[in-house]
């Protein structure tokens, strides 16, 4: 006797919903968006930025540059680690390796939660130094994104402009993407820096 159509179907959506009890579902990591009791609506407030919460601690990065007027490309991977040096302002140091050999960038932060506008001051051991301003944009989500300009600086005879955009979603990791201008030249994009949060904060 063959079942019928109903009958079929009823036995499917049951086989659907067993497996599906059976796979428990995993949390999301939390970002920055504090839990409201309910989904976010389009006219909810995007909450500031909290530097500290995000950034304070020590991490590690990776990147696979490729050459540019900033010198020959190559895999890089390195430490750092944030801190507080009074409120509103940061300390960021960098200790890497290259092919190039091993190299050093210090950091300098200031950050105007209210105004959401960042600046920094950028020195790096390879023979290079720069001051940037950024815009701090953010959504209900969570998501934060700091767009750095820098103004230009001469690097080996040449004026060279820097772009940094740091994407900020996953409380554990943040991605650098980076571009890069020589003279009046248009930007050229190059590759990711990522970044991953390590223990000992």
């Amino acid at each position: 006797m063959v079942p019928k159509v109903p009958e079929v179907l009823g036995c499917v959506l049951a086989l659907i919903v067993a497996i599906d009890a059976q796979v428990p579902l995993k949390e999301p990591p939390k970002g920055l968006m504090p839990d409201l009791g309910r989904p976010t609506r389009s006219d909810d407030e995007v909450p500031l930025l909290d530097f500290d919460r995000y950034f304070l601690g020590n991490w590690t990065f990776t990147a696979d540059a490729p050459d540019s007027v900033l010198g020959p490309g190559g895999e890089i991977s390195g430490t750092g680690s944030y801190r507080k040096l009074s409120e509103g302002f940061y300390e960021a140091v960098w200790e890497g390796k290259s092919e190039r050999g091993p190299f050093k960038i210090t950091e300098t932060i200031a950050y105007h939660r209210e105004q959401k506008m960042a600046f920094r001051h950028v020195t790096d051991s390879r023979g290079y130094s720069y001051t940037q301003m950024a815009e701090v944009g953010g959504n209900i989500g969570g998501d934060y994104r700091l767009f750095f300009k820098s103004a230009p600086f001469t690097y080996k005879g040449k004026q060279v402009r820097l772009n940094h955009t740091v994407y900020l979603a996953a409380p554990l990791t943040f991605r650098i993407d980076l571009e890069v201008a020589e003279g009046s030249g248009a930007f050229v994009h190059l590759s990711p820096w990522r970044y991953r949060r390590r223990g000992g904060a």
